[in-house]
């Protein structure tokens, strides 16, 4: 159930029982009925509300505009759906503030008197409500239950040895040469998929695109070092393809990895679970991207990290990733709590304290660095 889902559905559950409250009132005041006729109206348009706010912001998310940059400003890496989102929470907190004021000025008010207080007590509704609570709270907690038995099944394994720290961004030949040299068992490079020429370059998602003819293709890495270590593959672009597409690339990836006998060495990293799906589906190891990179897509109340989590986990799950991958800054102790039983790839820590500390957790495979201190931090000893 997701949050809106959830927002109408509790609505709806204090509207019937506003309701119920009504009918018990012999001559309810025009307050009351306008009341009443203001909460009916927004719960029962509540998903039609929903679906306005998305398209609206589907349409400002494609309208190229200065303001709209400043608003939008990660709109050229972000999904459309981020922002949705945030339209959606926004949305739904509306709709629960309009229900708040409704409710001080037709029951809080009213219940100043002890008789209604009682009334509202013995009523009904009060205890179908109260008993819909209780057997939400049990729902939930069996289905998290059931979602943290099945998060901790066994998921395909990728990177298993105990030199966890890996270059960081070697997005050119003689990067990726020198990281092997000064003993990194590992690099990680951004990758861009043509869709046109059915080809892997490397290139940032924030760069201009290069012209075929002075593109550094991926084909082109792995024939200099692609016998020397292992490769995570950043493809944030990945989110633009369509879901055919995103299938193209995934058997184009597939049959570059095995060119080159790399399958069993590089894994694919996206934060579009629904386009890294087929990557998985293909036999490739991936890695699902949480929280993106912009530091505004962290949850910021433990309500909103949960729920946030239990979609990863869920999208984890559905589709077999091999590895959940973020930020080092968001493996907060909640984060570390509730994703326990995956395997962890965790970016930039430049910090030498901060990196022992993390290599030295079980469940963290890899750690990203722009230091050499490949074989200096490791948790081999």
């Amino acid at each position: 159930m997701t949050f809106s889902r959830l927002t109408w559905f509790a609505l709806s559950l204090a509207a019937l029982a506003l309701a119920g409250w009504t009918l018990q009132r012999e001559r309810p005041s025009l307050l009351w009925r306008w009341g009443m006729g203001l909460l009916a109206a927004v719960v029962v348009l509540y998903p039609l509300e929903r679906v306005f706010a998305r398209l609206v912001i589907l349409w400002l998310y494609e309208t190229p505009s200065p303001l709209l940059d400043r608003i939008m400003a990660s709109r050229h890496a972000l999904p459309v759906t981020f922002y949705q989102h945030i339209a959606e929470r926004a949305l739904a907190w509306g709709v629960w503030g309009a229900f708040l004021l409704v409710w001080v000025l037709t029951v809080a008010l009213p219940l100043r008197r002890p008789q209604n207080r009682r009334r509202l007590l013995r009523h009904p509704a009060t205890r179908a409500v109260g008993g819909g609570l209780l057997l939400l709270v049990v729902v939930f907690g069996g289905y998290n239950a059931w979602l943290s038995a099945r998060f901790h099944r066994p998921h395909p394994v990728f990177y298993t040895d105990c030199h966890k720290v890996w270059a960081h961004r070697r997005n050119a030949i003689p990067l990726a040469e020198r990281a092997f040299d000064q003993g990194a068992p590992g690099i990680e490079m951004d990758i861009r998929y043509d869709v046109a020429r059915r080809e892997f370059f490397i290139g940032r998602y924030d760069e201009p695109v290069p012209p075929p003819g002075k593109r550094v293709l991926l084909a082109d890495i792995f024939a200099r070092v692609g016998q020397r270590g292992y490769f995570w593959l950043d493809t944030k672009t990945i989110h633009r393809l369509t879901p055919a597409q995103a299938q193209q690339a995934a058997q184009d990836m597939r049959a570059l990895l095995d060119r080159f006998g790399l399958r069993q060495r590089a894994i694919v990293e996206s934060d579009r679970p629904s386009n890294l799906r087929y990557f998985a589906a293909a036999g490739i190891h991936t890695s699902y991207w949480i929280f993106n990179i912009d530091e505004t897509a962290f949850p910021k109340t433990p309500w909103a990290l949960w729920w946030a989590l239990v979609r990863i986990k869920q999208n984890y799950i559905r589709y077999g990733f091999s590895a959940i991958s973020m930020d080092y800054r968001f493996y907060t102790p909640l984060v570390r709590w509730m994703l326990r039983g995956a395997r962890i790839h965790l970016f930039t820590v430049d910090n030498p304290t901060t990196l022992q500390q993390l290599v030295s957790r079980p469940e963290v495979k890899v750690v990203l660095t722009n230091r050499p201190v490949y074989n200096d931090i490791t948790a081999c000893h």
